[in-house]
């Protein structure tokens, strides 16, 4: 199965408003121009870390990065991701999600998916978007 075959669109918010989405099997995030993501931080190793869909679940792996890869604040190796999971990379956080995060968050896909330097952080739209998976019992 690859990651076109799901139901669900996985997708990454960087910065809180570049969506981009999770088009392949293997996902590359690092400071290399070969990368899926690049995140232009020199705290941000050339190959930094992979999301890789394995089973049907996408899982985050730090490729021995010097500075290391957190996920909701806990420095991680590997974790299986689930939709609102904030991963930080070199300081830039990443939104992983799954479905369409146009139609909840007002915003649309960049024609261009590389991403650029990501110094900046609108964090009201990072609020907008875990909101919607915080339990409203």
């Amino acid at each position: 199965m690859t990651a076109k075959d799901n139901r669900s669109q996985a997708f990454l918010i960087v910065d809180g408003v570049k969506v981009i989405v999770i088009n392949k099997d293997i996902f590359r995030i690092g400071r290399k121009k070969d990368n899926d993501i690049i995140i232009d931080n020199p705290h941000v190793s050339r190959h930094h870390a992979r999301i890789q869909l394995i089973a049907g679940k996408y899982v985050l792996f730090d490729l021995e990065s010097t500075v290391g890869t957190s996920v909701n604040g806990e420095r991680v190796q590997e974790a299986t991701l689930e939709p609102g999971d904030v991963i930080s990379i070199g300081g830039a956080p990443i939104i992983f999600g799954i479905g369409a995060p146009e139609a909840s968050l007002g915003i649309s896909r960049p024609t261009d998916t590389s991403t650029g330097p990501t110094n900046s952080t609108d964090l009201e739209k990072l609020d907008e978007y875990l909101d919607l998976f915080d339990d409203k019992q």
